[in-house]
């Protein structure tokens, strides 16, 4: 039996293993940080004429994370990425809508119930 597993006992549930669990908290951590970003440059917060590379490189870290992360199901018994999925959908139109639009947010928002439902189905 090897660490962290309990699949040969009798009435004891196998955990999750570490490393999807761990995919999952980053690829939301990713998407709050990249959303948390956007607002504050959206309400003129924070100015980023010179630093636009910074929202574009969180996408970047959110949609590569979200990716690696809904793909753990395939090599771990963890489910709970799966939620994960629908959220590839809005990360792919998001780069293709105007950002001063009120459709960017809006897109980016609709992946927000995917990652919550991956944060609560890993516990």
């Amino acid at each position: 039996m090897g660490i962290g597993r309990t699949a040969g006992r009798r009435g004891a549930t196998p955990t999750r293993p570490p490393a999807a669990r761990r995919l999952v908290a980053a690829a939301a951590a990713a998407y709050v940080a990249n959303c948390l970003w956007g607002t504050s440059v959206a309400v003129r917060v924070i100015r980023t004429e010179k630093l636009r590379v910074v929202h574009h490189g969180l996408f970047v870290v959110t949609a590569t994370l979200t990716g690696v992360a809904a793909t753990t199901p395939a090599w771990t018994r963890d489910r709970s990425a799966l939620f994960l999925l629908p959220a590839l959908v809005p990360l792919a139109l998001a780069p293709r809508t105007n950002p001063r639009s009120g459709a960017h947010w809006r897109v980016a928002v609709a992946a927000a119930p995917s990652y919550l439902g991956a944060l609560l189905a890993r516990r």
